[in-house]
């Protein structure tokens, strides 16, 4: 019963020729393009009675209503994402224009301020060099 390591291999290498047969065997009985090419009034048979069943069952009906709600539902999410994010950037830019606007303001009535206090000191300067 004691076999040699050479019978072992041969054993070996004949079941895997053995499975590569059967596989290419199954790789070619579910092969998509050959079951069409084989049967395509079968095939259009069974799409033709699917679509048939489908819309009789009312489910392509119920399908397009539960994606147009999820469409409608993200839309609105998206929608007040949108309205949130517009609206806090709307915000940011009118603090940073008051900001703005209000130190230029401020700049601007200091400086009117100042100018007659200036030409004052500059009169009352030449006044008395003279």
């Amino acid at each position: 019963m004691a076999e040699t390591s050479h019978e072992i291999r041969r054993q070996i290498d004949d079941t895997r020729a053995r499975i590569g047969t059967t596989i290419a065997a199954l790789e070619h009985k579910v092969d998509p393009r050959r079951v069409v090419n084989e049967h395509p009034i079968a095939l259009l048979g069974v799409a033709f009675g699917t679509g048939l069943l489908l819309s009789t069952t009312g489910a392509t009906g119920r399908a397009v209503t539960e994606v147009r709600e999820h469409v409608r539902d993200g839309a609105g999410r998206i929608n007040n994402s949108a309205g949130s994010a517009i609206d806090g950037a709307l915000n940011a830019v009118l603090g940073a224009a008051t900001a703005a606007i209000t130190a230029k303001m401020t700049e601007l009535v200091q400086m009117a301020l100042s100018t007659p206090d200036k030409k004052r000191n500059k009169t009352a300067a030449g006044v008395r060099a003279a």
